[in-house]
């Protein structure tokens, strides 16, 4: 039998599939999936939420991701800018466009690099050597 858009809803398949609605609804029970994502941690618990110490790390954590984009642009800008200067030649509107990028990269490093020195200096003032907010870690090579 092939399903009829047209066809009509009789009073018996309307009752079923409300019965069937209400029963299943009032069966249904909660399942909880015990997934543990290293990604995520502990975004699924109520650990730290009372004293606001989870949301600190998340907007720290979401600082350093910004900082570490910043410098990839950071990065990237010098090298184009460089990568412009060699090849523009005698082509004077080549080359300051080169040194407009190049300068816009220095402006960029210099934000990134006062960021850092505030949000230090305001984990220092506020929680002294207690602390350390911004939690930097330089990797090693074992």
């Amino acid at each position: 039998m092939i399903f009829n858009l047209n066809m009509k809803l009789n009073k018996n398949t309307i009752f079923v599939s409300l019965f069937s609605l209400v029963m299943f609804s009032f069966f249904a029970t909660n399942a909880y999936a015990a997934i543990e994502n290293p990604v995520v941690g502990e975004l699924g618990t109520n650990t730290g939420a009372a004293d606001g110490s989870k949301f600190i790390n998340y907007v720290v954590y979401l600082w350093k991701v910004s900082i570490n984009l910043g410098a990839l642009a950071v990065i990237a800008y010098f090298i184009w800018g460089a990568i412009e200067w060699i090849s523009s030649g005698s082509d004077s509107k080549k080359a300051e466009d080169a040194r407009k990028r190049i300068t816009n990269a220095v402006i960029g490093l210099i934000i990134l690099v006062a960021s850092f020195t505030i949000l230090s200096f305001i984990s220092k003032i506020f929680f002294g050597d207690n602390f350390d907010l911004l939690k930097l870690t330089l990797p090693t090579y074992n």
